[in-house]
């Protein structure tokens, strides 16, 4: 597929079962099988266990950025993987840890630091959170985020970079990559 003939699929229906569609797929562009796919996803479900879906996401899943600013930019040779873990509780988990550092540690961070805080901040009100953004590398949730990620930068995936992201449930996991599908059909 090409990015006109992405761009056709992404204007065939609503952003709503686009996005749904492409979250629940089988076949991702970026491992060679479905029963690699499921099983890359059974290795991080395994230290997930009260995941409701694990799904890779982004370009590594549907080939193109959904990023407006990556004009439909194709998965290469430096790309990430991005993990989405549906999973309440690691959402809350990690919203509370960074939201408590944020409450004791705001007005102590440069204007760098802030305006990332602030940043993520707006990220959670777009429907997901990363250990990564804890700024504290003595944050437990993000030495388990580091070590988690390492692990699953493995062949499967060529040893890429892994990003893991943590949303609350589907509905706000879909909700989050309408929004790039709608910049795109615009």
């Amino acid at each position: 597929m090409d990015a006109k003939e992405f761009k056709r699929f992404i204007r065939s229906q609503s952003p709503k079962v686009i996005a749904e569609e492409l979250i629940l797929k089988t076949s991702i562009h970026a491992i060679n099988s479905e029963e690699n796919y499921k099983a890359y996803k059974d290795l991080i479900l395994a230290d997930h266990q009260n995941a409701y879906r694990i799904a890779i996401v982004g370009s590594a899943n549907w080939k193109f950025s959904l990023n407006p600013r990556k004009n439909l930019s194709e998965f290469h040779d430096q790309s990430d993987i991005d993990v989405a873990i549906i999973c309440a509780e690691s959402y809350l988990q990690t919203w509370d840890e960074l939201r408590s550092y944020h409450r004791n540690s705001y007005y102590s961070l440069d204007t760098e630091g802030r305006l990332a805080l602030r940043r993520h901040g707006e990220n959670v009100y777009s429907g997901f959170v990363s250990p990564k953004w804890m700024p504290s590398l003595k944050s437990e949730i993000r030495q388990r985020y580091e070590k988690l990620t390492n692990k699953y930068s493995n062949r499967t995936v060529g040893f890429k970079a892994v990003n893991m992201m943590y949303f609350r449930n589907m509905e706000e996991t879909i909700d989050y990559y309408v929004r790039g599908i709608r910049a795109v059909k615009n």
